[in-house]
């Protein structure tokens, strides 16, 4: 009896174990309500990719609506609520969401792993693969805030709505000089976070200090700085975030794979396909542009404000180009979100 209790535990054991390979758990993905892992990484390989020059791991890990619907798929009226939005099951047993008259397929999100080791931290970093929604950056144009005695300008990361968003926080907005100040709390429990990714993928993300001085709202070469290095409207106060934006000393960073901002070929194109990022088809039919243009991608917003305008913040242009602001309000501007797991 005592060898076949052995024998029982033995097999039990190496079962446990099948799953798992090279340190990297394949079960992992699935950030649409159900399954998901409880391992400590909860991420699944499924590429290397040589982009300009720099070799990736690419990964996936949640999910999100990205493909449109193939015609030969039909709805059923199961649904379920997941953080923001509402899904729906089709007959192939996927999940999607519905934007006016169209459905977008429920997907494991890829990202690029950008470091092992962001900020001598020891984590991951991991940046997404494509423009996954888009969002304001704040809501209004011109209209400053006072948060605990301080000027609160409409490019300030801290407060911006699009913090908010990826996190799932509350924050304040004003619409105009004399309107009241009020917290905006429709994303609260209902961002990007809670709706990417299962209660155990959440728990692998890891709260994330993020720089936002204006040394980081910067190029990362020091002969590219501009306004002397200086930002009046950057904060010396970090933020911690489950899911952030690149700043732009980040995403002109080399030992991420980024070239310098705004380096071009002789013939005027862009150099730089790192930067480059596709709109997904839900993204699209939400408002987010995609360049026509082969080869090019969408616009994607940095947390970083502009060192001349306090209602402009940074973001990277259809080519690549990380030497661009845009107006805070606009909607048309992606959203490629980063994180770092524990």
């Amino acid at each position: 009896m005592k060898k076949i209790i052995i024998g029982l535990f033995t097999a039990l054991l190496l079962v446990g174990m099948a799953g798992c390979k090279n340190g990297v758990e394949s079960g992992g993905g699935s950030g649409s309500g159900g399954g998901g892992s409880n391992t400590s990484t909860p991420y699944t390989k499924v590429d290397t990719q040589t982009i300009g020059g720099t070799t990736y791991d690419i990964v996936t890990f949640g999910s999100f609506p990205q493909s449109e619907k193939a015609s030969t798929v039909s709805i059923s009226s199961e649904s379920k609520i997941v953080g923001s939005f509402t899904y729906y099951k089709g007959d192939d047993d996927e999940w999607y969401a519905k934007v006016g008259s169209k459905y977008y397929k429920v997907e494991p999100i890829k990202w690029r792993v950008l470091t092992v080791n962001y900020n001598g931290t020891g984590k991951k970093l991991l940046l997404a693969e494509n423009i996954l929604i888009n969002c304001m950056y704040y809501n209004y144009y011109n209209v400053n805030r006072t948060i605990s005695a301080a000027t609160i300008y409409p490019n300030n990361y801290e407060h911006s709505r699009i913090r908010a968003y990826l996190n799932g926080l509350s924050y304040q907005k004003k619409a105009g000089d004399s309107a009241n100040q009020e917290p905006d709390e429709a994303f609260v429990n209902k961002g990007f976070f809670q709706t990417a990714f299962t209660q155990a993928e959440q728990d692998a993300i890891a709260a994330t200090t993020v720089i936002n001085n204006a040394r980081s709202t910067n190029p990362d070469s020091n002969d590219k700085q501009w306004n002397n290095g200086a930002n009046q409207y950057a904060s010396d106060t970090p933020t911690s975030d489950k899911i952030f934006l690149l700043s732009e000393q980040e995403a002109t960073k080399a030992d991420y794979g980024f070239a310098a901002y705004n380096e071009y070929k002789g013939d005027g194109t862009h150099n730089d396909s790192t930067r480059i990022r596709m709109t997904t088809d839900f993204a699209k039919a939400n408002g987010a542009y995609q360049e026509t243009t082969e080869g090019s991608g969408g616009y994607w917003w940095l947390r970083s404000p502009d060192c001349n305008h306090s209602n402009y913040a940074r973001y990277v242009s259809y080519n690549g180009n990380a030497l661009k602001n845009r107006d805070v309000n606009l909607g048309n501007i992606g959203v490629v979100p980063a994180l770092c797991l524990k």
